[in-house]
């Protein structure tokens, strides 16, 4: 049986909260592993690395309440495509989230050394990514596809901070070759804070997807 348009309506707005909730997560641990490696704070990347169960939890708790939904209330047009797009923005969410632990990771591994240029850049990568991230979840909740563009947007700058870290890193690199273990960390890491924008930008795609029907492709 079916539930009233009142019930599923609630429904919805839990699928949503829980989404809002998985996103402020995931920024809040991202600001964390910042600070962890600007400050070297090592204790506090243990936290981000620890919390990523909390993560994994709210993605199945969207995953559940959104899946349940579909298979027990038949719902269609825009119901339907933003049951199925919440599914898949937990799990871009989810991604940003071990990216956040990467990120600690790294402060952990490299908290003794000295790569002032590439942390400055990849904590200038993971602000970034916070601010997409919540300008995204803005979007999704106000089905705002013009805002969900104008984030998606900003993804090009984060692309331009990966080549520079690439590059300055490896010139680092020929005058230091024993520190070629920490480089392809650093490496690494940013590559992985690129991947984040990606996801952001796949999820304000997803927004689009709610609003409109049509697939969009942001930053073409």
């Amino acid at each position: 049986m079916t539930m009233s348009r009142t019930n599923l309506d609630e429904k919805m707005d839990r699928v949503r909260s829980d989404i809002l909730q998985m996103s402020s997560r995931v920024e809040e641990d991202l600001r964390k592993a910042i600070e962890a490696l600007r400050e070297r704070d090592a204790e506090l990347a243990a936290w981000v690395r620890d919390d990523d169960g909390t993560v994994n939890a709210m993605q199945a708790r969207v995953q559940d309440m959104a899946g349940t939904l579909m298979a027990t209330q038949g719902p269609v047009a825009q119901d339907l495509r933003e049951l199925v797009s919440s599914i898949r923005l937990a799990d871009n969410l989810e991604r940003m989230g071990d990216y956040a632990v990467h990120l600690a990771k790294t402060a952990i591994k490299l908290k003794d050394s000295e790569w002032p240029r590439q942390f400055a850049l990849l904590a200038e990568m993971g602000e970034r990514g916070c601010e997409m991230i919540r300008l995204m979840t803005e979007a999704y909740l106000s089905r705002n596809v013009e805002a969900a563009a104008a984030c998606a947007a900003m993804d090009g700058r984060v692309d331009e901070i990966h080549h520079e870290i690439m590059e300055i890193t490896l010139k680092d690199l020929k005058a230091s070759a024993g520190q070629a273990e920490e480089a392809i960390k650093l490496i690494r890491t940013s590559a992985f804070l690129e991947r984040l924008a990606d996801h952001v930008t796949n999820s304000c795609e997803l927004v689009a997807y709610i609003v409109t029907g049509s697939h969009a492709e942001f930053n073409d």
